[in-house]
């Protein structure tokens, strides 16, 4: 499997110095690269990738339910509006694609996810080998919540780039290290 990176970024990380993505895209921007986020305005690149079904949204599943309202047409089909929805897949599963992660705090991302229309309706993944976060630099994580980085490194190593996966998994723990003094 083969994995381009979007990372959907909130205005307020781009200054924060526990941002995790700046990782990935530095090391390897052939793979990544930086979307700023808008509500209004999305980039028409990526709203025409999520309308298309070439881009996905890693999203947990679980937070469906906090964190936006399910689209119109499952109201109007009689189905579970906050069921997973059909679309959703493992992101281990899953065939090539690019996949938009919401690179914000959780708090942000949720946000972000309930007030854009055209993320609510893109079909989604999640991650489903559950691992705890080694991140340590912003308080109010949720359980199970993993960073930006984190999510790219288990992108990564489900698309069977090893090398590069372990790569960042390296870099995180070195940036971590020097975060804490």
């Amino acid at each position: 499997m083969s994995v381009q990176i979007v990372l959907l970024t909130h205005e307020r990380e781009l200054d924060r110095a526990s941002n995790t993505g700046q990782l990935a895209l530095r090391a390897f921007p052939e793979l990544c690269r930086r979307v700023i986020w808008s509500r209004t305005r999305p980039e028409a690149a990526l709203l025409a990738m999520l309308e298309s079904g070439q881009a996905s949204l890693l999203f947990p599943a679980e937070s469906e339910a906090c964190a936006a309202p399910a689209p119109a047409s499952r109201l109007a089909a009689g189905r579970d509006p906050w069921a997973a929805e059909p679309a959703t897949q493992a992101a281990e599963t899953c065939e090539p694609d690019t996949i938009v992660i919401l690179d914000a705090t959780w708090q942000e991302a949720r946000k972000m996810l309930r007030q854009s229309p055209y993320l609510r309706t893109a079909a989604r993944r999640s991650l489903t080998q559950p691992q705890a976060s080694r991140f340590t630099q912003r308080r109010n994580q949720i359980p199970g919540g993993l960073c930006t980085l984190e999510c790219i490194i288990a992108l990564f190593d489900a698309a069977n780039l090893k090398a590069e996966a372990a790569r960042l998994s390296d870099d995180f723990a070195r940036w971590e290290q020097a975060a804490r003094g």
